[in-house]
């Protein structure tokens, strides 16, 4: 299997959306992940989202973000024939070395508590659970 990783792009926006969108667990704010929203955060974090490609087209994203501390990933997706196969390690690994060029002491990322299968996939992949920290968060 003969898959390519680069960075995305805000061309990308529909297939990404598309599978998103057909992968449970990830849940799509209509202000941060429109179209707008996406291409804001691109612009503020160039080179750090990739796509991963077959020749069919987009079968895999993952968004990465920054804000001069900490370093985010979201929306980690991969196409169901694809799973396994190490296209999500592939895309993770893209992106913390691009995160680690920018000197973090960290990089988070959130879990819905509902996702088993997603928290079973990060804790596998070498993330864990912070007990001694809790996420609030206030919509504006």
């Amino acid at each position: 299997m003969n898959v390519e990783i680069r960075e995305m792009e805000p061309a990308d926006y529909d297939a990404v959306v598309a599978l998103w969108s057909q992968t449970p667990g990830v849940i799509l704010q209509p202000l941060t992940d429109s179209r707008e929203g996406i291409a804001r955060l691109l612009e503020r974090n160039p080179g750090l989202s990739v796509v991963a490609l077959l020749e069919r087209g987009i079968a895999g994203s993952l968004l990465a973000s920054h804000d001069g501390r900490r370093g985010f990933l979201q929306h980690l997706a991969v196409a169901p024939p694809l799973r396994g196969h190490g296209v999500a390690k592939a895309m993770i690994g893209r992106c913390l070395d691009g995160l680690s060029r920018h000197q973090l002491g960290w990089v988070h990322l959130d879990v819905a508590v509902t996702n088993e299968a997603a928290g079973a996939f990060w804790e596998k992949a070498g993330w864990s659970f912070q007990s001694h920290l809790m996420r609030l968060s206030r919509k504006l």
